[in-house]
Order: structure tokens, then sequence, then C-alpha cells
């Protein structure tokens, strides 16, 4: 097993990503952590890759305090660091989940201001394509998936559509990013949907 989150929290000084690798009795065999630039360094998703190392979804406030960018970095089997690379401008961006491609690239998801972002990464991390949704209120992505149709699957929540408050919000795109559809789910209350 392999968890990935933040240690060290501690309000003004920071939190740094920490990956813990466990064996099938839940025993820790190692644990890094993952050091950025400013205060706060929080870990979402991570996924064992096909050439058995891993990659996490993070988010590090490189812009300011409380300003994030998305975080993407790359490890060998033992959670060495092979690379990382940011997305991100001057908004508050964020990363949820990160899924290896068939294409050995990535998807990730998250939001972007108050859109969801899908960020489509080659091999090493470089952004092949990025693409928002959403409408003029707080909408989220919280999973992705690739689909066997080599599109791609999306859910989290919306304020800009639905039925009030928020809302389960389904997004499907084709291979390059394109909505096909999306349906949301909910009532007059706050609904949510956190994974795909």
């Amino acid at each position: 097993f392999v968890v990935a989150g933040y240690t060290n929290w501690e309000v003004m000084v920071g939190a740094d990503v920490w990956l813990i690798k466990m064996d099938s009795l839940g025993n820790e065999e190692w644990n890094q952590t993952f050091v950025g630039s400013n205060y706060y360094e929080w870990a979402y998703s991570v996924q064992q890759t096909i050439d058995g190392g891993y990659i996490i979804a993070a988010s590090n406030n490189f812009s300011g305090y409380y300003e994030f960018d998305v975080w993407l970095i790359k490890t060998d089997s033992n959670g060495d660091t092979l690379w990382t690379k940011t997305y991100g401008g001057s908004e508050n961006d964020k990363a949820y989940s990160v899924k290896q491609t068939t294409d050995n690239g990535y998807i990730i998801t998250g939001h972007t201001g108050d859109d969801v972002w899908l960020i489509k990464t080659d091999s090493q991390g470089d952004s092949v394509w990025t693409k928002t949704f959403g409408g003029s209120e707080y909408d989220r992505g919280y999973s992705v998936e690739q689909t066997t149709d080599g599109g791609y699957i999306i859910t989290g929540d919306t304020e800009s559509f639905g039925n009030g408050e928020r809302d389960v919000w389904l997004i499907k795109t084709d291979s390059q990013g394109n909505e096909e559809w999306n349906q949301t789910f909910g009532g007059s209350e706050n609904d949510r949907g956190y994974s795909v």
C-alpha cells in the first residue's frame, strides 16, 4: 500500500507532502517527504506507475500565502524524486486527482480559480493540453479516470449549474479533453462527488 498526504502541518510554519509505503499487512517500509519553496504543500492523490514508481498530485503555494499551484511529483520505486512539474498562474490552482494514461502520460483534475481544470501531460509531466469547465460560480473537479474510448470522466461539484447550492457534477470528454456531455445530480442542499 502507498499513502500520500501531508505532515508537519502548523499555522504559519507549513506542511510537507508525505509519501508512505507499507507492506501487505500495513507495516511501514519507507516514507519520504517533499518540500516546496513556501509554507504549504499538500498531496491529494497517488498512483503507482507502470515503471514501479509513483505519481503524486499535490498543491504548493508557490504564488503566495494560500495561493496555490498544481504540483506533480514523479518518484522511483523507493519514493526518491525523479522530476517535479508545476502548473498554474495567478489564480488559486489545486490538483485533487492524477492517473497514468495509456500513452504513459498523466491526466490531472482539480481547479483553476473557480473552474474545473483538466490537465493532460506527456510521460515527463510536460503539459500537452489543458481544459476548463465551469460557469459563473464555484466549480471543482475531484476525481478523473480515463475511459475505454480514450476519453476522460470527471466528477466534482458545481455551484454554476444544477438545482441549487452545490450539485454533483459529472463531465465526459473525448481524448482531447473536449466536453461530450455533462450531468448534474442533487437537490436543494449541498451535494458533492469525490470519486468516479
